[in-house]
C-alpha cells in the first residue's frame, strides 16, 4: 500500500497540488455555514433566512460548475481563474455591507462566480499521474475533501464563536482568495485538447453519450447516500435527545471515509462504480435500527468506508468518458450532479424522518440511492454490449491494470 502512494507523491507537481486543494475545499465547505452565521448574527435573522442565503450560494455554485469548466476548456486555467479571483474579492470585501435582500441576491452570484477547486484539481491529476497511480491519485484527493468537511465547517463556527460571525466572514473570504492566487501561480497542467483552427467547438453530443448519464446517475446515487446520512443521522440524534453527540458521530464517519479511500487507492484492480454506489446506499438501510449514538456511530462504518471510494470511482468513471476537449464542462456537470443528489437527498432524508422514524429514513434514501445505481449499472451494461469493444466498466480504459482514467469536479 505504501509504495502505491509513494509512486504517486514522485509524481512531480501531484504534492504542492494536492496541498493547495485541500486549503481550497475548507473555505468551500465552510462558506454554507459562515453564511448562515453571518445572517443569524449580523442581520439579526433566523436560521431559516441564513437557510436561504446558503441555499441561494449552492444553486449559483450547481449552474456555475459546467459554464466555469467550458471556460477552463476554452481558455486555461489563468483566464479564467483571473476573472473569478476578482469577482471573489468583490463579492466577499462587500458583501457583508449588505441588508439581507441585497445579500440573497448577491449570494447566487458568489456561487456562480465561486473558484471551481474541485474540478481543477481532478482535471490536473488527470494529466499528471499515470493510468496505473490515477484511481489513487483520486482516492488521495477525495480523503482531502474529507478532511476538508471536517475542518472548513468546524473552523468558521469557531471563528464565529470566538471572535464575531464578521470575523469569520472575511478570514474564509481571504482564504479563498489565497487559495485562488495559489492556484494562479501554481498553474497546473489542465491541457485540454485544443480544436483545429476553423473547427466548430464541441458541443453537448460530444461527450454527453448514454454511458456519460449513467456515469452521472450514479454519481447522483452516491450523493443522495451521502447528504441523506448527514440529515438522517443528525436528525435521529435529535430526536433522542443525543445532539450533543452529533459532532463525534460526523468525526467518525468522516475517519472511516478517509480509512476507506486509503484501502481504495492501495487496490490495484477496484471494484466498479456501479458496485460502490449501490453497495453505499444498501450499507445506509440498517443504520436507521441505532437507538443509540454510539451503535448509530458503529452501524454507520461499513457505509461510510465507502463514502471515499465511491466519490472517487464516480468521479473517474466520468472522466474517463470525457473527451480532452470537453473534460472540463463533463466535469463541471459532475459538480452540478453531486448538487442534484444532495437536493434529492436532502429533503427525502428529512421529511421520511419527520414522518416515519428513522429506520424509514434510512431505507428511503439508501433505497432511492441504491435503486438509482443498480438502474445505471443495467443501463450502461446494455450500452456496452451494444458496444463489443467496450470495457467492462464507465470509468476504465485499456491500461496495464484495466484501470479507471479519472476526472474532476467542483
Amino acid at each position: 500500500m505504501l509504495a502505491t502512494y509513494r509512486n504517486l507523491f514522485a509524481s512531480p507537481g501531484v504534492r504542492p497540488l494536492m496541498v493547495i486543494g485541500l486549503l481550497a475545499k475548507m473555505p468551500g465547505l465552510g462558506i454554507s455555514t459562515v453564511l448562515i452565521l453571518h445572517v443569524v448574527g449580523n442581520l439579526d435573522r433566523g436560521f431559516g433566512a441564513g437557510s436561504l442565503v446558503a441555499a441561494a450560494w449552492t444553486a449559483g455554485a450547481g449552474l456555475g460548475a459546467p459554464l466555469q469548466g467550458r471556460g477552463l476548456d476554452r481558455h486555461g486555467l489563468r483566464k479564467v481563474f483571473g476573472f473569478l479571483v476578482i469577482a471573489q474579492a468583490l463579492f466577499w470585501g462587500t458583501a457583508h455591507f449588505l441588508p439581507f435582500a441585497a445579500l440573497l441576491a448577491t449570494a447566487f452570484l458568489g456561487g456562480l462566480t465561486t473558484l471551481p477547486a474541485f474540478t481543477v484539481i481532478r482535471l490536473a491529476l488527470a494529466n499528471m499521474v499515470t493510468d496505473e497511480n490515477r484511481h489513487t491519485a483520486y482516492a488521495v484527493e477525495a480523503m482531502t475533501t474529507d478532511i476538508a468537511y471536517m475542518a472548513g465547517p468546524s473552523f468558521g463556527i469557531l471563528l464565529a464563536s470566538t471572535a464575531s460571525p464578521t470575523v469569520a466572514f472575511l478570514v474564509m473570504g481571504g482564504m479563498l482568495l489565497a487559495v485562488g492566487i495559489g492556484y494562479l501561480v501554481l498553474n497546473p497542467p489542465l491541457k485540454p485538447a485544443r480544436p483545429a483552427a476553423g473547427a466548430p467547438r464541441p458541443g453537448l453530443r460530444s461527450w454527453m453519450s448514454g454511458r456519460m448519464v449513467c456515469a452521472l446517475a450514479v454519481t447522483v446515487a452516491t450523493s443522495i447516500a451521502v447528504i441523506g446520512f448527514e440529515v438522517a443521522a443528525i436528525g435521529t440524534l435529535q430526536k433522542y435527545d443525543q445532539l450533543t453527540w452529533s459532532w463525534l458521530l460526523l468525526v467518525a464517519a468522516g475517519i472511516a471515509s478517509v480509512a476507506g479511500g486509503f484501502l481504495y487507492g492501495a487496490v490495484r484492480r477496484p471494484p466498479s462504480v456501479f458496485v460502490l454506489g449501490a453497495a453505499l446506499g444498501l450499507l445506509c438501510v440498517p443504520i436507521g435500527l441505532a437507538g443509540e449514538w454510539y451503535w448509530l456511530a458503529l452501524i454507520a462504518v461499513p457505509a461510510n468506508l465507502l463514502v471515499a471510494p465511491a466519490l472517487s470511482a464516480s468521479a473517474g468513471a466520468v472522466s474517463g468518458l470525457a473527451p480532452d476537449d470537453s473534460k472540463g464542462v463533463a466535469m463541471g456537470t459532475y459538480a452540478s450532479a453531486i448538487l442534484v443528489g444532495n437536493v434529492i437527498g436532502s429533503p427525502l432524508a428529512g421529511t421520511v424522518l419527520d414522518h416515519g422514524g428513522p429506520a424509514a429514513a434510512f431505507a428511503a434514501f439508501g433505497g432511492v440511492a441504491a435503486a438509482i445505481a443498480g438502474l445505471a449499472f443495467l443501463c450502461d451494461l446494455r450500452l456496452r454490449r451494444r458496444q463489443p469493444g467496450t470495457s467492462t466498466a464507465p470509468e476504465d480504459r485499456p491500461t496495464t491494470h484495466d484501470l479507471e482514467t479519472a476526472g474532476a469536479a467542483q
